[in-house]
């Protein structure tokens, strides 16, 4: 009995040793470009479930054997960084948006094209998202995956939703197009002066995108907006059919393995580069910046730290729990975001639940104060 005692403890203690290395390995990840290391980037996408097994470990080891659970206490200290960036612990009632002369309702949204290639009826989908958006009452609107068509009979999105929301002002990267009259990019919507814009290419090839920013003016102040669509996987049904199989444990499944790896491989690297020149533009405004965007990286990863820099995540400011924003592949996924430097105060933070696209839209009041010291320093 007691070598059973001692095998038992000894066999949960080097789990405990294992998932405390792999923890603390993610908590590195922000630090590590994937350009030079890119493994440790797949420790991003399970920093959660490492997370929740250091704290399970330091929660029975305090009803077995309190001393062995300072060795999850001591991850938990080292990796705090990692884990404030990835969960939010704001009180609901400190959630509430502020009208005034100095305040801005800004949205953050993927649209998927607004269903456009979806099984279900994309012009229903279309009108829907349209009607979700509006309801919102925005002064900035920052889409991702945005197309639009001047062809007869076709959605010309970029005219219409500038009439019907209200949006005079707008600026659009046009990254790709079908014979000059359909477009894809990424897109800014404003209901204050634009007064310069531009885009700047965030990596090369036929299906690079841009980064897009607009200076808005908003009564004596001049804001810089930024929006960005970075790296995806670029899964493909027939990759999504593989993952499912993985899951599943099918032995068909693991042929897919490794073309899944190397796209993710590739995602990672090519992401890393586009964070490093998102962070440096960033750092060149002139202006107070409000940065949105479809990162299509956690909170965890070198990307999110790379770009968010000095500036506050107003989910973290304001918003509860781990904030997911993408409704595939895991329920921890948080990829959207918007950040504001720190001339902003973030008043409030909320996330629309809507199946509309695989992205949920995420939306931030926020006031322009200058640079002070307040609660949300530290976000």
């Amino acid at each position: 009995m007691r070598f059973l005692r001692l095998f038992t403890k000894g066999f949960f203690l080097i789990c405990n040793i294992a998932v405390v290395l792999l923890f603390l390995a993610a908590c590195l990840a922000p630090y590590i470009s994937p350009a030079w290391f890119w493994p440790i980037s797949f420790l991003t996408l399970t920093f959660p479930f490492l997370l929740a097994l250091v704290v399970i470990f330091l929660v029975c080891w305090l009803f077995f054997n309190y001393r062995y659970a300072l060795l999850s206490f001591i991850a938990l200290l080292l990796g705090w960084k990692s884990i404030t960036a990835f969960v939010a612990f704001n009180p609901p009632s400190g959630n509430k948006p502020v009208n005034d002369d100095v305040s801005l309702t800004v949205m953050s949204y993927n649209v998927s094209q607004f269903g456009l290639y979806r099984e279900r009826d994309s012009k229903y989908n279309r009108q829907t998202m349209f009607a979700m958006i509006k309801k919102q009452e925005l002064d900035i609107a920052c889409f991702q995956d945005f197309y639009t068509s001047e062809k007869k009979n076709d959605f010309n999105n970029r005219e219409e939703i500038s009439e019907e929301m209200g949006f005079p002002y707008r600026f659009f990267s046009s990254d790709f197009n079908r014979n000059g009259m359909q477009h894809w990019g990424s897109i800014i919507y404003s209901k204050y002066p634009i007064i310069a814009s531009d885009k700047v290419k965030m990596s090369v090839g036929p299906r690079s995108e841009s980064l897009i920013y607009a200076d808005i003016v908003k009564g004596k102040d001049t804001i810089r907006i930024i929006n960005m669509h970075l790296e995806s996987y670029r899964f493909n049904e027939k990759d999504y059919s593989a993952i499912r199989k993985i899951k599943n444990q099918e032995d068909t499944g693991l042929v897919a393995t490794k073309s899944i790896i190397q796209k993710m491989r590739e995602a990672y690297i090519r992401r890393s580069q586009q964070a490093d020149i998102v962070g440096n533009f960033i750092k060149t405004s002139p202006y107070p910046v409000v940065v949105c965007g479809d990162f299509n990286d956690t909170p965890a990863s070198y990307t999110y730290f790379t770009i968010k820099g000095d500036l506050r995540d107003a989910f973290l400011s304001k918003g509860l729990g781990i904030g997911r924003t993408f409704t595939g592949l895991a329920p921890t996924l948080r990829i959207d975001y918007i950040f504001a430097s720190r001339d902003f105060r973030v008043n409030s933070f909320r996330k629309i639940n809507s199946d509309l696209s695989d992205h949920y839209p995420v939306i931030a009041n926020l006031s322009l104060v200058g640079d002070q010291q307040n609660d949300d320093v530290v976000k």
